[in-house]
């Protein structure tokens, strides 16, 4: 068991809020870990400073807020030489990170599995021009849906918010030109969306593929050439895995373990919820770069 661990937490979410979480879960994670040190952030950059400069002082990294949280960290720990585990409480909007593996979305429970019953689990993290992410690289529509959401529908609607934004954007959206070379081919189209999945949940909502391992080494590359409300639909709502190369002329599908991206201009790029803009990167996987506390298969609920 873990001797000494470092519990970040959002301090924006409201001190009744994080007293309220803290209460439910700080005393179960004290009962296994003997060193518990709290690292509240108060403005946007304080988890990654605090993973980079206490990162190796510890064995492990507790995260107690949403994907932006999470994303923060992830970037301070990746460029560490010696890498503590990572564990999520998630107490986000939608928590994607966190659906990818399985980790209880209860607070109480999830902070039961980092002291009592998960398992450590080696996952792949991917590096790009700019920084690092977890769940997934994406330009078009993607980007233009997670932009346009502000933090007043967010708060209100939650997970929905990103289903809102993506069809208010779906007509406005237009095709740009693109290049990815990657292993032994180079694919030239357009698209109204390129996205990079290392995770399957986007929007709270779970792709269906099956293909998509956090463990394996590779990314699945969705190439969206033709957006419609059928399309999102079907992703949104689609309970069971989908073939997508049965429809090539919507979406084409690739797996690769690094690729470079190159766009007809300057666009949104959205690396995990965070934005940038940009006309090319060069995406590497890190095969089992960080170690996470999930549940033991078994434990995970379909």
């Amino acid at each position: 068991m873990f001797q000494k661990a470092m519990l970040i937490y959002n301090g924006n979410a409201g001190q009744r809020d994080a007293e309220k979480i803290l209460s439910q879960t700080a005393p179960i994670l004290a009962s296994k870990i003997p060193k518990l040190f709290l690292f509240q952030t108060q403005k946007p950059g304080d988890a990654e400073h605090f993973c980079r400069q206490h990162g190796e002082e510890v064995e492990l990294v507790i995260v107690m807020g949403g994907d932006g949280t999470v994303h923060e960290s992830i970037n301070g720990l990746a460029p560490l030489d010696k890498r503590p585990s990572l564990a999520i409480l998630p107490a986000g909007t939608c928590n994607d990170f966190a659906r990818s593996l399985g980790i209880p979305l209860n607070l109480k429970q999830a902070a039961e599995l980092i002291a009592f019953s998960g398992i450590e689990k080696e996952i792949d993290l991917v590096e790009t021009d700019h920084r690092y992410f977890s769940n997934f690289w994406g330009t078009g529509l993607i980007a233009a849906a997670s932009k346009s959401i502000d933090d007043t529908s967010k708060g209100m609607l939650g997970r929905f918010s990103y289903y809102i934004s993506a069809l208010r954007t779906l007509s406005e959206q237009d095709k740009f030109s693109f290049k990815l070379e990657m292993d032994d081919q180079i694919i030239e189209e357009e698209a109204v969306m390129l996205l990079f999945m290392n995770g399957k949940s986007i929007g709270a909502t779970e792709f269906p593929m099956d293909s998509i391992q956090m463990d394996d080494g590779l990314l699945n590359v969705l190439v969206v050439k033709e957006a419609g409300f059928t399309l999102l639909k079907e992703i949104f709502t689609a309970k069971t895995s989908v073939d997508w190369e049965e429809d090539e002329a919507t979406i084409t599908q690739y797996q690769t373990a690094s690729c470079r991206v190159t766009l007809d201009s300057d666009k949104t790029i959205d690396l995990d919820g965070e934005h940038y803009n940009g006309s090319h990167d060069e995406i590497s996987v890190l095969k089992q770069h960080i170690s996470v506390i999930v549940p033991k298969p078994e434990e995970i609920a379909d």
